[in-house]
């Protein structure tokens, strides 16, 4: 049974991803037009299996590559339901054949290192497309959240950041849309020339971001936080239920979905060690989607990103873990700090293939220095 304590901490903790979830979400439905009901209905589903099959806070995340780019109109809603079903297919495939454990056994500690760095980095960044915030209500509440920590009230600390940021700074949407306006996610199969497009534009490029962050780099981290189960935290195992949840929940309106390194630094940041956080999160969306249909949006639209960006700076910080960069060796440094413009400019994947050459030419030259 979970301590009274410890469920206030979860609960408070399934706030803590929401930098990366509310801004994607946000512009889908807002600037590309998405459909609130099928995606928020796709995030509570499986945010629910999430936290049912692995009891812990592994998050559940938009694919961040292919919801950009419906943001931007580079591809269509239908586009984007067709790369969460082929992604989907994908995903189920490789979780079945090993290529996964192949793939990160070739990748040096030194490169993970540099993958978290990278990441952390991208994720601060990420609040520059927040568009206009007020910078010193912003610092306030880092500061407010970084002395939580210190605190009795750590356990809380960021419920206690959003509902007092919201009250300082949030504008309550009209009484109008509190009214239920019950809704259930249409069925919907992506046209073939929608999977054509998918295939052309989308999916390559989000599988090199989901192969690197949602799948190896989650396991790795998850591993370090909950060294007690190590079988459950594998990058197969994030791939079949990434791949089966995806597969099914496309054809009610989910957009692609997945694990996340990022979200998980985030709600383990904030407390979360259970599956608690996930669940909450999931039932949230799920009764939103459910209850008031197209009219959530508005609960979101009124979250001040003021109150979001010091929760994406903290959860950066965590998953960077700058303390223990600064024990490894200079030449170590040397290429993790270098990945980091690589992976802004290109991508995590060219990030990961340059890091592992430069380590191993590290290596061969320590080998012909030693002989």
């Amino acid at each position: 049974m979970i301590k009274t304590h410890q469920a206030v901490t979860e609960i408070s903790a399934a706030f803590a991803d929401l930098g990366t979830f509310l801004p994607l979400v946000l512009g889908l439905v807002v600037i590309a037009g998405f459909d609130p009901v099928g995606l928020l209905f796709g995030f509570g589903v499986f945010a629910l299996i999430s936290a049912w099959v692995y009891q812990r806070p592994i998050p559940v995340q938009p694919m961040k590559a292919v919801a950009a780019m419906a943001i931007a109109g580079l591809i269509d809603t239908d586009t984007l339901i067709a790369t969460g079903l082929l992604i989907g297919v994908f995903l189920v495939v490789i979780s079945q054949t090993g290529l996964i454990g192949m793939l990160k056994r070739c990748i040096p500690n030194t490169v993970l290192y540099g993958m978290r760095l990278a990441l952390g980095v991208s994720l601060i960044l990420t609040t520059l497309s927040f568009g206009s915030i007020e910078y010193g209500p912003t610092l306030i509440l880092l500061l407010a959240l970084i002395g939580l920590q210190l605190t009795a009230l750590r356990a809380v600390s960021c419920l206690v950041l959003i509902v007092g940021g919201f009250l300082w700074l949030g504008v309550i949407p009209e009484a109008t849309t509190w009214a239920p306006q019950w809704a259930l996610p249409s069925v919907s199969m992506p046209t073939w020339n929608a999977l054509q497009a998918s295939m052309m534009d989308a999916l390559l490029p989000q599988i090199a971001l989901t192969l690197t962050n949602a799948l190896i780099l989650t396991a790795v981290i998850a591993k370090e936080y909950f060294p007690d189960d190590p079988r459950v935290h594998t990058e197969n195992r994030y791939a079949l239920t990434s791949g089966i949840a995806n597969v099914v929940l496309a054809p009610l309106g989910a957009i692609p979905m997945c694990h996340g390194a990022g979200g998980l630094a985030a709600h383990y940041a904030m407390g979360a060690r259970t599956g608690v956080s996930i669940a909450f999160f999931g039932i949230i969306c799920l009764g939103a989607a459910v209850v008031f249909g197209p009219q959530t949006m508005a609960f979101f639209v009124a979250m001040p990103m003021e109150v979001v960006t010091p929760l994406v700076v903290y959860a950066a910080w965590v998953l960077a873990d700058p303390p223990s960069l600064f024990r490894l060796k200079p030449t170590c440094l040397l290429i993790i700090f270098a990945m980091v413009p690589v992976a802004l400019l290109f991508g995590l994947m060219p990030a990961l293939l340059a890091g592992v050459l430069a380590e191993h030419g590290r290596l061969v030259l320590i080998d012909r220095s030693t002989t």
